[in-house]
């Protein structure tokens, strides 16, 4: 938080999973919490907060300075919403004459809009890192299982992840053998790796003889404030269930709901993880 507004309280728009919960606990009693309507978690209410649709951003923005705020983090999972049956208020509706006058077909742009609404609104949008540091993750190796014999995979679905972050089409990439598994697409990462289910079984690995890595990375042009990489259990889980030898992710271009629990399910699962330094 900004030193000079350390006696506000932190605004938080919170999207679903575990996140804005670590979040909201770090700040204790000084946090104002927007939950969006059917995506934050229940235990965000003992906080002092407000309900709101997804798609009633002035609503959000005029309590969050009700409530006295002047910085405020936008974290969680958000379901991309059909804009046409989107609820909207005179902030929602001025989001969508932003992004249909406009190229702003892809998640990086609207999320670009997003923050200029709250900018324009006197808001100070931060990076969740600032509060989170502790839950960026590491650079090397973290598990004990070996990415060397992995690396022509890894190198690959880095190339690819660039290129298709650069096009803002998504965050994650899976390669086996060097051949392109799977992009992610508005199914986010999770739905990508639930997707590898339906490949032929020459492609994929055993859980004896794992196979094939997810690289999951910022894209290069994306604003570091706002959809950062997650990597939870729930990820390591399907890499596991797809029969994935490992996870690469940016390391302080990441966030984990918990790392030390993403670190020990993965060596227990038998997959490594790999911690880069910075890629843009």
């Amino acid at each position: 938080m900004s030193p000079s507004h350390a006696d506000k309280p932190l605004g938080l728009i919170a999207g679903s999973g575990a996140l804005p919960v670590t979040l909201a606990e770090t700040q204790a009693d000084k946090v104002f919490v927007v939950a969006l309507e059917g995506a934050a978690e229940v235990a965000l209410q003992q906080y002092p907060h407000i309900t709101v649709p997804i798609g009633c951003m002035k609503a959000a923005a005029d309590a969050l300075l009700a409530a006295g705020c002047l910085d405020i983090v936008i974290i969680g999972g958000i379901e991309r919403p059909n804009l046409e049956k989107l609820e909207l208020d005179e902030g929602g509706q001025w989001f969508l004459e932003q992004v249909s006058s406009g190229n702003h077909a892809g998640d990086d742009k609207l999320l670009k809009v997003i923050i200029a609404y709250f900018e324009m609104r006197g808001l100070n949008v931060c990076s969740a890192q600032d509060y989170l540091c502790g839950q960026t993750g590491r650079t090397g190796p973290q598990t004990k299982h070996d990415h060397i014999a992995h690396q022509p995979d890894i190198d690959r679905a880095i190339e690819v992840a660039s290129v298709a972050g650069s096009q803002d089409i998504g965050q994650s990439v899976v390669v086996g053998r060097r051949l392109v598994l799977a992009i992610e697409g508005p199914e986010g990462t999770d739905g990508m790796l639930q997707r590898l289910r339906d490949l032929s079984p020459e492609f994929l690995g055993t859980p004896e003889e794992r196979r094939g890595v997810l690289v999951k990375l910022p894209k290069p042009q994306q604003d570091r404030r706002i959809d950062i990489p997650a990597v939870g259990g729930r990820t390591v889980e399907l890499a596991a269930a797809a029969c994935l030898a490992g996870i690469v992710f940016e390391a302080g271009g990441t966030l984990f709901d918990d790392f030390d629990s993403v670190v020990a399910l993965a060596e227990k699962k038998g997959l490594f993880l790999l911690g880069l330094d910075r890629q843009n």
